[in-house]
């Protein structure tokens, strides 16, 4: 009777042990995953924080070579800023090995144009910020969509695409604006192709702001709550406000009389406005996402007891039988 007691004990603790065993490294394989997504969405903010210099270097070098060069030792300094940080992104990177080879890529067009930029033509600075911007944007959005940040973080589907979609298109529409109208206003006047390009901007951002709109009235509360849709409601008047200030001081005529640096600052306030968003919204992911990953560690802890707790009573079983 002893002997049988003693093999039933064996067994319960050696079968315990295996489900404890699963059930354990199931808990490190999400926790690993929420410390990746954390991970993706840090390096996401640093690439936003690149983007937007990126785009304050495009709008400079416009105005600059339209003829203002009030803009040069701005840029000068910008450049140094903007290559420190993409310092920063690689070795963060480290951490993200998929995503090393699409860094670099941007790495090497920012060295390819930063000495030139004040050399070439406005049309070449302006498209080659643009390729370069396009690619920053391009890897904010894979990084997102590879760390599955809708999956277990709780971070709603449509709400991944208001934070690293929606939000970051309508800034680098509003920074292409900037960058055609600070340059306009530094000529003083306005080729038909540059008023077509801002008209087809001011629509762009029209349906960028609608769609947020529509978005950020989809997601839950706890994401997007009251003090964020009255922030999206006032980014929502400062993109109204500098629509119709182009519309009427840069469209409705060939020979614009507006000071560059005052619409300059004009379109990065609102810029900014967008941006503020997108860190208010990147926030409530983190919060959740930290939220989880202590659950996660707490699960982790408790797992590993009942293992050790599995494998203790497996030996307390084992042992008398081997004696």
């Amino acid at each position: 009777m002893t002997d049988t007691l003693i093999l039933l004990c064996a067994a319960a603790g050696s079968a315990g042990s295996v489900l404890a065993a699963l059930w354990h490294c199931r808990n490190r394989t999400r926790l690993a995953h929420l410390a990746g997504q954390r991970t993706s969405i840090a390096i996401n903010r640093e690439l936003k924080q690149l983007l937007g210099k990126i785009q304050q270097h495009r709008g400079m070098a416009s105005g600059y070579l339209n003829g203002d060069a009030s803009f040069k030792y701005k840029i000068s300094a910008l450049q140094a800023d903007i290559d420190r940080e993409a310092e920063q992104i690689a070795k963060r990177l480290h951490a993200l090995p998929a995503h090393r080879g699409g860094f670099e890529a941007i790495e090497s067009r920012w060295r390819s144009l930063s000495p030139t930029v004040l050399h070439g033509t406005r049309e070449q600075s302006f498209d080659h910020h643009c390729q370069l911007i396009a690619a920053v944007l391009d890897l904010m959005r894979d990084i997102a969509e590879r760390s599955q940040l809708h999956r277990d973080s709780a971070c709603p589907f449509g709400f991944v695409e208001i934070v690293w979609h929606l939000l970051p298109d309508t800034a680098e529409a509003i920074g292409q604006t900037r960058a055609i109208g600070t340059g306009i206003a530094a000529a003083g006047r306005s080729l038909s192709t540059e008023r077509i390009k801002l008209g087809y901007l001011l629509t762009r951002i029209r349906n960028a702001a609608e769609r947020l709109e529509s978005g950020i009235a989809r997601t839950p509360s706890a994401m997007a709550g009251a003090e964020f849709r009255h922030s999206f409601g006032e980014v929502r008047q400062r993109i109204d406000s500098l629509v119709g200030d182009i519309e009427q001081q840069l469209l409705a005529s060939e020979r614009p009389a507006i000071d560059p640096a005052g619409f300059f600052e004009h379109a990065t306030q609102t810029l900014n406005g967008v941006f503020d968003l997108y860190d208010r919204a990147e926030a409530a992911a983190n919060r959740e996402l930290q939220t989880r990953l202590a659950g996660a560690a707490r699960l982790g802890r408790q797992s590993l007891a009942t293992l050790l707790l599995g494998v203790t009573t497996a030996a307390a079983g084992i042992l008398p039988l081997a004696l």
